[in-house]
């Protein structure tokens, strides 16, 4: 049974109580197999993006018997905590009874909690993100605040579903931040959100390789609020929990479409572009027009005939093309033309596709296809830079841009290359 002290066992002591002495012979406790997979399946008692005020009960459930459980409190206040013995408690327990972890103990502001199962060398993690918020009430505060935009370049607004390099999501995202971080000074980026996929089980993990890879480059890096978040967006419907109080960084996107308007290029699931639409077509309707979204590969094309940036969310990306279908949003999606130009940019494109593995290149050069660097979400914005994006269809058919956008990126692919090759010294 858990105490409260259990998180004061060292690591002897702890071997030493797997083991008694009955009658001169030695009984060995439970021991964890070999082939009993480690993994934190979930972690309790808070909301993913959601708001947390008071005393509250967070356990990590644990398969696979840790030798420990350490938690990471990430934010405003940091704090870090060890379990030793079930049930794992971030605050304790006495005999399976919580105390529970006091909110207010740190100040209020977005948060991390991180949850570190360890057995001999083999460790397990699992992530949740949410705000301290004392009355309760107020939808989560940004996690970052916007950086300042030139009203001269195009504004946009970046939805990765990036994890850690070797994490649960496609390593392209890896790639095509980098090959953002290359043209950033070409735009104004209000916020580029990393982690926004439900799979993703490290979403700390997420944030710190972004930061590390790209954080000299893109200077306003966020978490999605929606990272490892089971279930994604639902039903647009006046019950759903988002319309009253959205995940922090969806809230921060919304702030950002009312101010003025702007771009989102969606280079994952659109768990967060739909939740942005969905409560302002509740609560803000005169200004859901000014939401466009840049879209890479959430419909099928000629050549390609699946829809993977579509599967992780469907719910929230059929409700998007169904506003755009509608003309309340603009929403230009390219299909697959950024993999397509990936696959021929060797080719048909004739570039030199060969990136050295230094500075930048180290991350363009994350994932491949054939011996092509997978950049491939990095259309959404290449468009902006040959030809522009006034021409495209905005109504969520793919088949009207696929060809345009593919053909015009192509054309300048011994270039593009170029600027890429330069950034790896």
């Amino acid at each position: 049974m858990a105490t409260s002290s259990k998180r004061w066992t060292t690591a002897a002591g702890f071997a030493a109580a797997a083991t008694a002495m009955v009658a001169g012979i030695w009984i060995l406790g439970p021991q964890a197999s070999a082939d009993e997979t480690l993994q934190v399946t979930g972690l309790t008692g808070v909301p993913a993006g959601g708001v947390v005020s008071g005393r509250v009960a967070i356990e990590a459930k644990v398969d696979g018997r840790p030798d420990s459980v350490v938690f990471h409190l990430d934010g405003a206040a940091d704090l870090t905590r060890t379990e030793r013995v079930a049930p794992y408690f971030f605050g304790g327990d006495n005999d399976g009874s919580p105390f529970g972890w006091d909110s207010r103990t740190v100040s209020e502001g977005t948060y991390t909690l991180t949850a570190v199962a360890s057995r001999g060398s083999t460790t397990a993690s699992r992530s949740v993100t949410f705000t301290v918020d004392q009355d309760g009430r107020r939808p989560p505060a940004p996690p970052t605040t916007p950086a300042p935009t030139d009203p001269s370049k195009p504004k946009l607004w970046v939805t990765s579903d990036m994890s850690e390099p070797g994490g649960e999501t496609d390593a392209d995202d890896i790639s095509a931040l980098a090959a953002l971080s290359v043209y950033a000074s070409k735009f104004s980026l209000a916020s580029v959100v990393v982690g926004g996929e439900q799979r993703i089980t490290d979403c700390a993990g997420a944030m710190t390789h972004a930061r590390n890879a790209y954080g000299a480059y893109l200077k306003n890096l966020a978490l999605s609020s929606t990272c490892g978040l089971q279930g994604g967006f639902t039903t647009c419907t006046a019950s759903n929990p988002w319309v009253k109080n959205p995940p922090a960084t969806v809230k921060a996107l919304i702030e950002a479409v009312r101010a003025g308007g702007l771009t989102v290029l969606n280079w994952g699931p659109m768990t967060e572009s739909a939740g942005a639409a969905c409560w302002l077509e509740h609560n803000a309707p005169q200004d859901l027009a000014k939401l466009s979204i840049v879209s890479h590969w959430t419909v099928t094309s000629p050549g390609f005939p699946i829809d993977p940036n579509c599967g992780p969310d469907r719910s929230a990306c059929e409700y998007v093309h169904e506003l755009a279908g509608k003309n309340k949003i603009k929403l230009i999606e390219l299909g697959a033309a950024g993999q397509k130009f990936i696959n021929t940019a060797r080719g048909a494109c004739d570039a030199n596709v060969t990136i050295p593995k230094k500075g930048l290149g180290v991350h363009l050069n994350a994932k491949y296809a054939g011996i092509t660097p997978d950049f491939s979400d990095s259309i959404t914005f290449l468009v902006f830079l040959h030809g522009g994006i006034a021409d495209y269809d905005t109504s969520g058919k793919g088949d009207a841009n696929f060809d345009k956008a593919y053909d015009r990126v192509c054309a300048q692919a011994p270039a593009i290359f170029d600027d890429l090759r330069a950034a790896a010294k």
